[in-house]
């Protein structure tokens, strides 16, 4: 006699994933994220003065880190914040404008990034954040 199991099996269109995909906005984030944090490594290779562990490096990489973990509203929440946060220091700081107007491509094309990334950033944290919110 033989018992057959049931079982609930899903099937998906070929060509689609059945590992859950990250929306576009939280995607969107992490590429800024990353993003930022690569555009600190090329000012401090350019020659802009950065201390021995760079918050504006750290910072983006745990947030990276923990958005790619585990995508809810307080990490989505958090990018926002670390773009906000970073975005606002790279503002009210003379450093930007002295980067920008240095005539070092390498340091202008790196804090052209960063600028980039952080409105990328707000963007894109606001969007997962809110898209979360109406979600939950």
């Amino acid at each position: 006699m033989e018992t057959t199991k049931s079982t609930r099996e899903s099937v998906k269109p070929p060509g689609e994933s059945t590992a859950s995909a990250r929306p576009p906005a939280v995607t969107a984030a992490l590429a800024a994220l990353l993003l930022l944090a690569a555009s600190i490594v090329g000012q401090i290779a350019a020659g802009a003065d950065y201390p021995v562990v760079p918050p504006g490096l750290v910072i983006p990489l745990v947030a990276a880190g923990l958005l790619f973990w585990r995508v809810n509203r307080w990490t989505t929440g958090l990018a926002l914040t670390v773009g906000l946060f970073i975005g606002t220091g790279a503002f009210l700081t003379p450093n930007t404008g002295d980067h920008l107007s240095s005539g070092d491509t390498a340091l202008v094309v790196s804090t052209g990034a960063e600028i980039i990334a952080l409105a990328g950033l707000v963007v894109a944290g606001a969007v997962a954040t809110l898209r979360k919110a109406t979600r939950a």
